[in-house]
């Protein structure tokens, strides 16, 4: 029984992290939303509209770092009990995805987190996010300390999905 729960809530979080080919490829448009902290930088951060029902969501963003490595070691947002960092990745050519502890950004570098890469995987949503809303999140980095930034809700795009899933880790 539980291996079945198991699978639906993997299942619905593949759903939420948009794992199907994008329809065109190109790259997510620049939002207006930027936070800043010493030698890191947040951009194009914004989250997906959780379909009816689903208790999980997905976050997304660009992270810039202009000094030395940094790494982001937690998430917290007062829309989710639990926000985690989780990686996609082929294997073996089936789609996976697994929670990450941390991920290093390196010096004078970027990471991107996208659909079928690293994303932010809100867990046991109390309500759905909403087209136009905002999300607020704490990123906690090792050196820059905390970073608070709002996702801006949105629908899913084929361009989101354009691109390489990460550039550094």
């Amino acid at each position: 029984m539980r291996n079945a729960f198991t699978t639906l809530g993997v299942l619905a979080a593949l759903m939420v992290c948009g794992c199907t080919p994008p329809v065109q490829e190109g790259t997510a448009p620049a939002t207006e939303q930027s936070a800043q902290a010493p030698g890191v930088s947040v951009s194009d951060a914004w989250a997906a509209v959780t379909p009816g029902g689903a208790t999980v969501g997905a976050g997304y963003m660009t992270i810039s770092n202009v000094g030395p490595a940094d790494t982001l070691v937690s998430v917290a947002s007062p829309r989710a009990p639990e926000v985690e960092l989780h990686e996609m990745s082929m294997d073996g050519g089936m789609m996976r995805m697994r929670p990450v502890a941390h991920f290093t950004v390196p010096a004078d570098g970027v990471v991107s987190l996208t659909p079928g890469g690293f994303h932010l995987m809100f867990m046991e949503l109390p309500a759905p996010f909403v087209a136009g809303e905002t999300v607020p999140v704490t990123l906690t980095f090792e050196h820059a300390g905390a970073v608070n930034v709002n996702l801006t809700v949105r629908e899913r795009k084929a361009s989101d999905m354009g691109g390489e899933a990460h550039e550094n880790r």
